[in-house]
């Protein structure tokens, strides 16, 4: 990179728990509240700035109109990640995050929160995400949404987690967010409300846990089916629920091994996560301090 980076950059991944959209004539103002587990592994990026330009991940080619536009004629990003596109690890904004990061290293006087933001119109157009780029934002913790928007117009607050916990998510299919809004928007909207308004109440990882299953029962992602695949560990669980196509559970350190164990034999393809702590943020921005 022409920046002077000796490693890839990372981008996270997001889980959203619950979430409502919000629609807007202009697509900054479009978005969701809700609240978010921002994790690692997610993404890592290089950019290659003497060739076509172009986005792969993991060798090979991403055919997007959106993504393309946010890059300048001879960037390329080449992405790498363990995770699939479509299951619900927020992969489509972070990819968006990736194009639009490396472009704006490319500026003499780089500006990450323009970054953020065309990252997050991306999202909108392209109808892949509504909140994920306000939650990286956040960069850390249990990212709670209270307004809608790219970051600079939505808020966003992190709610750090506690120490000695690990999430386990496994991949039960794939989903759209397009998909997913035209099937489950009402009970999405009547849930997630519910659920945003709980949480308010008493903003801890504990009620986040709680109110996270009862939205994926509500709106239908959480089925009896995954309860009972579930249930031989349940007792080691500091909570469980599934996003779009994802089953996330978290664990104490302690339980990892043998929680992990137990969804790996029941779906296959397992993930182990750490809670981001932000410092992905603070490498970007030395990468910024360099490029300036």
């Amino acid at each position: 990179m022409n920046v002077g980076t000796e490693k890839p950059i990372r981008i996270p991944s997001h889980i959203t728990g619950f979430f409502v959209p919000r629609w807007a004539g202009d697509p900054l103002e479009t978005g969701s509240i809700g609240a978010g587990l921002v994790l690692e592994p997610g993404i890592e990026f290089e950019v290659d700035r003497a060739s076509l330009k172009g986005l792969s991940l993991n060798g090979s080619e991403v055919r997007s109109e959106v993504l393309n536009e946010l890059l300048p004629a001879t960037t390329r990003v080449e992405v790498r990640s363990e995770l699939p596109l479509g299951a619900g690890y927020a992969m489509s904004a972070s990819l968006a995050l990736a194009c639009s990061v490396a472009a704006e290293l490319e500026n003499a006087e780089p500006d990450l929160l323009s970054a953020f933001r065309r990252a997050h119109v991306a999202e909108v157009r392209a109808m892949t995400g509504l909140g994920d780029v306000l939650a990286l934002y956040a960069g850390r913790g249990l990212a709670v949404r209270l307004k809608p928007g790219a970051p600079g117009i939505g808020e966003v607050e992190a709610i750090e987690t506690p120490q000695g916990m690990a999430v386990v998510t496994a991949v039960l299919g794939s989903m759209s967010t397009t998909e997913m809004l035209r099937r489950y928007a009402d009970r999405i909207r009547q849930h997630g409300i519910e659920a945003f308004n709980r949480f308010l109440r008493d903003p801890t990882l504990e009620s986040f846990l709680e109110n996270v299953r009862e939205f994926a029962k509500g709106v239908g992602f959480l089925t009896q089916d995954v309860e009972e695949r579930v249930r031989p560990v349940r007792d080691m669980l500091l909570g469980y629920s599934v996003k779009k196509r994802v089953l996330f559970a978290v664990v104490r350190e302690e339980e990892l091994h043998a929680v992990s164990s137990h969804l790996r034999a029941e779906f296959g393809e397992v993930h182990v996560h750490r809670v981001c702590d932000g410092g992905w943020l603070r490498y970007l921005e030395a990468i910024r301090a360099i490029a300036r």
